[in-house]
């Protein structure tokens, strides 16, 4: 077998893995239910726009063309969660294979697809899959561009650029990689001051005009969001706590071993290979991410996800390191394999935690310790959610649907048989996207359900409501379940006026 992989050109082989890995993730994408996020990007594009309360526009509108092809269906929502998984490893290959060769190349692709926060992205419909594909289409086309003298390609570079940054604004982060790398390169630098950063800055520019329209439209609102969400309140303090939280993270979603390795890769190639062009390149788009959010991290720990387009180059030089060092030292190859091995055991868990969840409860059982929390929980519970929701509906006659949370809303509108109109209780403006679409209205004789997952009595029907209703009282208490295991609690009120 092993002499089998070692004739079959790389290409080949590659080729075979991911048409593999499209197919397994296509059917499986339709075995798990959706997550709060997905089902609320979901409603984003059922009210189109040019940009959103704190994303671009792109998700929505990535999604509108996949149910467009296969209906208000799981299917519709993440097929293209699957189909830009599988161009982010047909760009990892043309990277790794443009700087090095294919058999790198080959283990770049091979790396990708056991990484597990990698394996969830090629499954689920979130900002990240848009992101990291045109990360990596900006650092293909930038390594061409920096080898001609086309001004061309410094649009176009532009242009990938700024159209990750409809999908995620983290993607501006690689204007400064790219300014970051032409001052290391000293024989670039002079591309700093010619026409071709006009160029670069004219496709970006053309790229997120939606965004920059729609905040003039609605009063900057994603100046409110990103505010909201960068944990600076105040003032900025330095909370060691913090950036351990963040860094454990980072291990835990990467895979420990894979993640020490990237880290040694980086630092060892810093200090011993600066000099050589491709390892300037690669590091060049990968230290401007980590150590901006690093620095972050120091006030609050930022989430996992947010330095996932670093790994387009993160992962090449890794494979690049690590195979010089097994090819010197073969001893090292034991650690490469228990790394890939508890990084693909990890992703397998993601696909299916079940029986590593029975596991850890008779541990935790025996150890006298609360039972650990499923992975995949905010995957779980949400049709038997919404079957208990429609049997409230129908015994009460409701005619309208409130939820405490946009997860609880946007869950509703999607599994509910038709698919109603939900809302969110009235917020202040840019606090959600509810807050800039219609809110509903109170009659005489609205019977409205409200559902929240506060388990506090004291909290759980706000002030507002009972200012709106004339009557509010408990009608359902209960634990969603999948699988015939509880999930999460939820409590439905009857509002009446």
């Amino acid at each position: 077998m092993l002499s089998f992989l070692r004739q079959t050109h790389p290409v080949r082989l590659a080729i075979f893995l991911l048409a593999a890995l499209t197919c397994y993730r296509l059917w499986f994408i339709t075995q798990i239910e959706l997550v709060p996020d997905e089902a609320y990007y979901w409603l984003w594009s059922k009210h189109l726009a040019a940009s959103y309360r704190d994303k671009g526009p792109a998700i929505a509108w990535t999604i509108a063309a996949g149910t467009k092809l296969f209906g208000d269906t799981v299917l519709g929502i993440r097929f293209f969660a699957v189909m830009l998984s599988t161009g982010i490893a047909a760009l990892l290959f043309l990277i790794a294979r443009r700087l090095y060769d294919d058999r790198v190349a080959l283990w770049t692709v091979v790396l990708a697809s056991v990484i597990p926060i990698m394996a969830v992205g090629a499954i689920l419909m979130t900002i990240d899959s848009l992101s990291v594909f045109f990360w990596a289409l900006a650092v293909l086309i930038f390594w061409k561009a920096i080898h001609r003298d086309q001004t061309s390609d410094w649009f176009w570079l532009g242009l990938a650029i700024g159209a990750g940054f409809l999908a995620k604004f983290t993607n501006g982060v690689q204007l400064g990689c790219i300014g970051f790398f032409l001052l290391w390169s000293q024989e670039h630098r002079r591309l700093l001051f010619s026409p071709k950063m006009l160029a670069l800055g004219a496709g970006f520019g053309l790229c997120i005009l939606p965004i920059l329209w729609w905040n003039m439209e609605t009063g900057w609102v994603h100046a409110i969001a990103l505010h909201s969400r960068s944990g600076v309140k105040s003032s900025f303090g330095i909370h060691p706590g913090q950036l351990l939280k963040f860094l454990g993270g980072q291990f835990g979603v990467m895979s420990p071993l894979i993640m020490a390795g990237i880290v040694i890769a980086a630092l060892a190639l810093l200090w011993k290979r600066h000099t050589e062009l491709r390892v300037r390149f690669l590091l060049s788009q990968f230290l401007p991410v980590y150590g901006l959010f690093l620095f972050f991290s120091l006030n609050s720990a930022g989430k996992e996800n947010w330095t996932a387009p670093a790994l387009v180059t993160g992962i090449v030089f890794t494979v690049v390191y690590w195979r010089k060092i097994v090819a010197a030292h073969p001893a090292w190859r034991w650690g490469v394999g228990a790394a890939f091995a508890i990084a693909l055991l990890m992703t397998g868990v993601m696909h299916n935690t079940r029986p590593a969840m029975a596991v850890a409860q008779r541990i935790t059982a025996y150890l006298h310790r609360p039972p650990p929390t499923d992975p995949l929980r905010r995957a779980q519970g949400w049709k038997d959610f919404a079957a208990h929701v429609q049997i409230a509906r129908e015994k009460h006659a409701v005619n309208l649907l409130i939820g405490d949370h946009y997860s609880q809303a946007s869950m509703m509108a999607f599994y509910l048989p038709d698919q109603p109109a939900t809302y969110l209780l009235p917020a202040p403006y840019g606090a959600s996207q509810f807050t800039l679409w219609p809110g509903y209205l109170v009659d005489s004789g609205t019977r409205a359900l409200y559902v929240t997952g506060q388990t506090n009595p004291e909290k759980a029907v706000p002030p507002r409501l009972r200012d709106e209703f004339s009557s509010v009282e408990l009608v359902d208490d209960f634990w969603s379940q999948h699988q015939g295991r509880p999930m999460t609690h939820f409590f439905l009120y009857l509002c009446t006026r």
